[in-house]
């Protein structure tokens, strides 16, 4: 496996597609932070969502790098079709976390808070940054080449998306309980960023339910995506051998 993960990331690097969105979450920390003082929690939900919008062009533009000419003979190399699935799958998220720490880290090394940030206030704006960037690496597997050849509506609807993910709580205006459910539903952004700006009032157990729900929500479109990869090679093969 870490031969493989080693293998992707020196081919995406060489395809040079990874200077856009990497220089997007690059900047668009930087940017937040370019002026002094700013607030901890709320800047991370800032931070948060960008790297959400980030990771998700990236992992749409990682998985697209090659147009899927070497897949097969990756997955021959590796031996099981869901060994190759899960190295992509990982090769991204280290890439993110990555991002994710810098995104964390950049604001208290030069200086940029209000006041002293807390290890518990580091420790959650960490876990929601990581969350958020691997909801998006989730979402962008679905949308790449292998799934929808037409690669320009398949941007159009991530795109989609990832609008509604974030707008998920301000779409639902009524008090009836089951249309509060629907950023639930959704995939869990504006969950999050609510949940890091109105961190100092919610409760502990508030906070640890909503990170393990948006995790458990990436992985279960893991989970999808790594089944329904497979049976689409396994398919293809059949179709070949006849």
């Amino acid at each position: 496996m870490g031969s493989l993960i080693h293998y992707m990331l020196a081919s995406y690097t060489r395809s040079y597609r990874y200077f856009a969105p990497m220089a997007f979450m690059l900047i668009s920390v930087v940017f937040i932070y370019s002026y002094r003082p700013n607030p901890i929690m709320d800047s991370y939900a800032v931070t948060a969502a960008f790297l959400f919008v980030g990771s998700a062009w990236l992992g749409l533009n990682f998985l697209n790098h090659d147009q899927g000419r070497q897949t097969m003979l990756l997955i021959v190399h590796s031996g099981k079709a869901i060994r190759y699935y899960a190295a992509q799958y990982l090769t991204v998220t280290l890439l993110s976390i990555l991002f994710s720490l810098f995104a964390v880290l950049y604001p208290i090394v030069f200086g940029m808070f209000d006041k002293p940030i807390t290890l518990s206030q580091f420790v959650l704006g960490y876990l929601g940054h990581a969350a958020l960037s691997l909801l998006g690496i989730s979402i962008s597997v679905f949308f790449q080449f292998g799934f929808m050849e037409n690669q320009g509506r398949a941007a159009g609807l991530l795109l989609i998306v990832i609008v509604i993910s974030l707008a998920g709580q301000s779409i639902v205006q009524d008090d009836l309980a089951y249309l509060r459910m629907i950023p639930y539903v959704l995939p869990p952004v504006s969950v999050m960023i609510d949940m890091l700006i109105h961190a100092d009032e919610r409760s502990r157990a508030m906070l640890f339910m909503t990170l393990t729900y948006t995790f458990i929500y990436s992985f279960i479109l893991l989970a999808v995506y790594l089944w329904t990869a497979c049976r689409k090679d396994a398919a293809t093969v059949i179709r070949k051998v006849g």
